[in-house]
């Protein structure tokens, strides 16, 4: 899955996502979110280049089978509806983002840069950004956003090498 590596403004997100993502965070959200599953039922699929299989789907929304407060998880509601935009219902993760970027950008713990090509939100300037980190390594890979889904065999199949204990994966 790629990284949010810097606070982004909704201007900087993808419009195809920009829609969908600033409508988790509204009123309409816990709709969204809770009775209509929308992340797992159309964020998912939508968010890669060969789709997801019927049993992969299967499996994704086993945890998510009974609509209501049981989809509350930190897949669904950190993620989707705790963005690090600059909006103001986000301040504390807008602050606690801008403090890892800070210190990624200075690190020079090793890190390697997994980078989805064409990518969905680590792209643009955001892409540029992490490129900049200090003693680091980038391998790109075919992916939108969920690369563990289109890009399942990348590590077995030796495409990435030598991550090592201590790295840290963007």
């Amino acid at each position: 899955m790629e990284a949010i590596v810097r606070p982004v403004t909704w201007e900087e997100w993808p419009e195809a996502a920009r829609q969908v993502f600033q409508g988790f965070c509204s009123d309409a959200g816990e709709t969204m979110v809770l009775e209509r599953n929308i992340f797992v039922e159309r964020v998912l699929p939508g968010s890669t280049i060969r789709g997801v299989s019927d049993e992969a789907m299967e499996v994704y929304r086993r945890r998510y089978a009974e609509p209501g407060e049981v989809r509350v998880g930190p897949t669904i509601s950190g993620n989707a509806r705790g963005l690090p935009s600059t909006v103001e219902r986000t301040a504390d993760v807008v602050a606690i983002v801008a403090d890892y970027a800070e210190w990624l950008s200075q690190t020079q713990t090793p890190k390697l840069f997994v980078n989805a090509e064409p990518g969905a939100i680590l792209t643009g300037p955001q892409r540029e950004f992490c490129r900049s980190f200090p003693n680091q390594r980038e391998v790109t890979v075919p992916g939108v956003h969920f690369i563990q889904e289109d890009s399942p065999n990348t590590n077995r199949e030796g495409d990435i090498r030598g991550v090592v204990r201590g790295v840290v994966i963007c």
